[in-house]
């Protein structure tokens, strides 16, 4: 599985927020207990953290390596994505596609995901299997073994994945296209996480084994297990399991801190297999890492309270009020090792015209960046995204998945702990400033998805 551009995965405790629902104004911020959580590291440099749950009799494993397609070159694209594939594919003592099975009959589930910049591999299984899972995972950071055989087959499947999500997916093709123009040309977040299509075609054992020798390592991985479990358990068994593999070099990673050239940019498509019409507008922004750091969050409160839900500023105006949208909506994830985005996107209404769309939405910006917001709105956007976390807190899926996308983007268990504190010190006046901040033409690519000419 992959994760591309939009807001499902990369942006740790903020991605899950924006889903969070809608909540009255309270006189008060909630109140983000810190989750209990151990961390310590091997001699060989794994980091482990623990996060003990009793909630329900089972336990959760994430690997999670600080490498992803951002780490590629352009011409040799998907190397992270297919490596995944073949993860699956079998080492000296377990056969190829045999790790799946084996987790299923006893009773678990496993799956694994890429993003820009990390890599995860997770197993949920009952407590008592957490020492297997850790076996085999401990094994195929080593021992994986890519036959020519699975190599070939397994190309068909990733070439089927990026027809079906990409190619036969009108808003996926601009979506690649507009991060050429935000990003750059052939720069790390300008290239789909699966790959150009040439590129998989050329892929071979040599450059899928030297990246995995380059890459997985113990450390620059992280682990995480959640669950039924106690850290001294999970200290034990990570020792044992991984705590054998010898340390190797870990290699410094670099992004871009500049985005593309010639902003601003239109792109446009036109496609016979689009039905209604979407506008969107991105810009380049500051993420925890890289450019204006200190508006990370503010940024975050500017995506709920502008764009958020349905009790946002952008839809009451644009779908609401004024029936100029169907929906409306905006984004902002800041978990990234360069920069980032802040999106905004329309689904326009019936006979309503582009032009009619960004006079809207150009003129609720102007309202936020002349008039300010006001701390009702804060507060309220504060608590949503608050409440967001301790609903993570309770999860097995998010929550561990939010740890290793800070802790493989450069964050630290205190940065994770700080960010209740972080998100509830924000003011109006810091949010209109970030606003500020990243609402210029000058970073900005607009996008328009249209049905064909004639295809209605």
């Amino acid at each position: 599985m992959l994760t591309s551009r939009r807001r499902f995965l990369l942006g740790g405790l903020a991605a899950s927020a924006i889903c969070a629902p809608a909540l009255p104004a309270l006189a008060k911020l909630f109140t983000v207990n810190r989750r209990p959580a151990e961390t310590f590291t091997l001699a060989n440099g794994l980091r482990v953290v623990v996060l003990p749950s009793q909630r329900a009799p089972i336990v959760t494993q994430v690997l999670v390596y600080k490498v992803g397609s951002a780490d590629e070159t352009f011409g040799r694209t998907g190397v992270a994505h297919f490596l995944e594939h073949m993860m699956f594919k079998g080492t000296d003592r377990i056969a190829a596609g045999d790790f799946s099975r084996i987790v299923s009959r006893n009773g678990g589930r496993d799956n694994a995901y890429t993003t820009f910049d990390s890599t995860g591999y997770h197993q949920t299984v009952a407590p008592d299997r957490l020492e297997m899972v850790m076996r085999m995972e401990a094994d195929r950071m080593t021992g994986l073994r890519i036959a020519e055989k699975d190599l070939i087959s397994e190309r068909q499947v990733v070439l089927e994945e990026r027809r079906s999500r990409t190619d036969n997916v009108p808003s996926a093709l601009l979506d690649e296209a507009t991060r050429e123009q935000l990003f750059g040309r052939h720069k790390p977040y300008a290239m789909p996480v699966i790959g150009y299509v040439d590129d998989i075609k050329k892929l071979n054992i040599t450059e899928l084994t030297n990246f995995y020798r380059r890459f997985y390592v113990p450390g620059n991985a992280v682990l995480i297990v959640a669950g039924d479990t106690t850290p001294d358990a999970v200290h034990k068994l990570a020792d044992k399991h991984y705590g054998q593999i010898p340390s190797r070099k870990v290699e410094a990673r670099r992004r871009p801190t500049q985005g593309g050239a010639d902003l601003p940019q239109r792109v446009s498509r036109a496609d016979a297999r689009v039905v209604e019409p979407r506008w969107s507008r991105d810009w380049l922004a500051p993420s925890y890492r890289v450019g204006e750091t200190k508006y990370a969050h503010a940024l975050q409160i500017l995506a709920r309270l502008f764009g958020g839900s349905e009790t946002s500023r952008l839809w009451r105006a644009m779908v609401t009020d004024n029936k100029l949208a169907l929906s409306a909506g905006a984004g902002y994830s800041p978990a990234s090792l360069g920069l980032t985005s802040f999106d905004i996107g329309v689904h326009p209404a019936p006979n309503r015209t582009v032009a009619e769309i960004e006079a809207g939405v150009a003129l609720e910006m102007k309202k936020l960046v002349d008039g300010g917001v006001t701390a009702e709105e804060v507060e309220r956007a504060q608590n949503q995204l608050l409440a967001a976390a301790i609903y993570a807190q309770d999860s097995l899926a998010s929550g561990p998945r939010l740890y290793g996308a800070v802790l493989s983007t450069g964050g630290t268990m205190a940065d994770i702990d700080a960010w209740p504190e972080r998100i509830a010190a924000v003011t109006p006046s810091d949010v209109v400033a970030a606003a500020q901040l990243v609402w210029r033409d000058s970073g900005a690519v607009t996008s328009l998805l249209t049905p064909a000419e004639g295809s209605r």
